[in-house]
């Protein structure tokens, strides 16, 4: 049986998809309570739903807006109070259209409006992206809605002598100092909604993606073009150290010498 097969088709063969498996726990932290919490919907909130989805005309291009299964478990996200309001909720939309099946997104609603009120705060309407589009590597897929090549066939090696994965670290790296660079362009600093996402990623690829290819380097176990790779994304990072400096995050230099 193909994944395609697989897909839920009905909204009873969602529930039931969605039943089978652990509810998402919600990390908080010290300090941080929520307005509501998530919520299970029950078969009415789901008719609220999908008439919503009608009222504002909310549908990916190429489907309509009636073409979507509700998953039932809606995520409270008012607890990010800097980019959300207090009462907001994501609701998670599968589509249905004929070649569409695997295309997930989701609708911003208030807690008033799933609880029926018909006075209730509405939350300006979300463009209808994919949540593939949400994730951060999603920029380096080949494929809209995910790799096409996933697991060990990821990493396959280009060539006898490259690594495998060598250049998907490259990417990576290239990446996460493109978006540090976009953000020192903006002016912004460390202004935390702004700066937060480029730094993490930075670190993160600067932590762990790194480290690996100069291990390799080290070892003589990059090829020709992974290793002018490599120094070519070395000689950018050292012409962007200002920018590294007063965006307070650390160097591949300084990485390398430690």
């Amino acid at each position: 049986m193909t994944l395609k097969e697989k897909r839920p088709r009905t909204q009873a063969e969602l529930d039931a998809y969605i039943a089978a498996r652990p509810r998402p726990m919600r990390n908080t932290f010290e300090g941080m309570y929520p307005l509501h919490e998530d919520l299970e919907l029950s078969d009415e909130q789901v008719q609220i739903v999908l008439d919503y989805l009608q009222e504002v005309n909310f549908h990916l291009p190429g489907a309509a807006a009636h073409e979507f299964l509700v998953v039932r478990w809606a995520r409270y996200t008012g607890f990010q109070f800097l980019k959300e309001p207090l009462e907001a909720y994501a609701i998670g939309l599968r589509c249905t259209h004929p070649g569409m099946e695997d295309q997930h997104t989701f609708i911003r609603m208030s807690w008033g409006q799933l609880m029926g009120d018909p006075e209730a705060i509405r939350l300006p309407v979300n463009e209808p992206v994919l949540a593939s589009d949400m994730m951060t590597l999603a920029r380096y897929r080949d494929t809209r809605t995910g790799p096409s090549r996933t697991g060990v066939d990821a990493y396959s090696a280009g060539s006898d002598d490259s690594v495998p994965g060598a250049d998907f670290d490259l990417k990576l790296l290239n990446g996460a100092l493109d978006d540090v660079l976009a953000q020192h362009r903006t002016g912004k600093g460390r202004e935390i909604n702004s700066w937060w996402d480029p730094a993490l990623n930075w670190g993160v690829a600067l932590a762990g993606r790194y480290p690996r290819l100069k291990y390799f380097e080290s070892r003589g176990r990059l090829d020709e073009k992974a290793l002018a790779a490599l120094h070519s994304f070395e000689a950018r990072a050292a012409e962007a150290e200002t920018a590294l400096q007063e965006l307070g995050l650390a160097s591949p230099a300084s990485v390398a010498a430690s």
